[in-house]
């Protein structure tokens, strides 16, 4: 037996094309995460050198200055590509949400077997608000 019997009568519903999707948010937002995740983690490569430092007692700070600037460089680097992501982030969730809205839901006309045509969002009727 045919799952559809109305695709096969004369005057039946023809067969319809999948609705478009809507953009998904789900990258921008893991961007975010991301970003902020990694300027944290920035932040702590450049602060641990002088938190150790400063709990060993302090000691030659020329020796120091050599030991940490490469923690430096390591990290204001990790901050910068952690705030472009964040801001990559923040923009295409910006962009994709205004998609989103901008999307409407195509109207469609439904012929059932034997009655009138009528139209119909996809998804159902409209649900009224309150």
């Amino acid at each position: 037996m045919t799952r559809h019997p109305q695709m096969i009568q004369p005057g039946g519903v023809p067969p319809q094309g999948v609705p478009a999707k809507k953009p998904s948010v789900v990258w921008g937002i893991l961007l975010i995460i991301a970003g902020v995740l990694g300027l944290g983690v920035g932040l702590c490569i450049l602060v641990i050198p002088m938190f150790l430092f400063l709990l060993g007692g302090g000691g030659n700070v020329d020796a120091f200055d050599d030991v940490a600037s490469g923690f430096f460089i390591t990290g204001f680097v990790v901050a910068v590509v952690s705030v472009l992501v964040l801001i990559a982030g923040i923009v295409l969730t910006t962009v994709v949400a205004r998609k989103r809205r901008r999307m409407r839901p195509q109207v469609r006309m439904v012929r059932p077997p034997g009655g009138p045509p009528f139209q119909q969002t996809p998804g159902g009727p409209p649900t009224p608000r309150r």
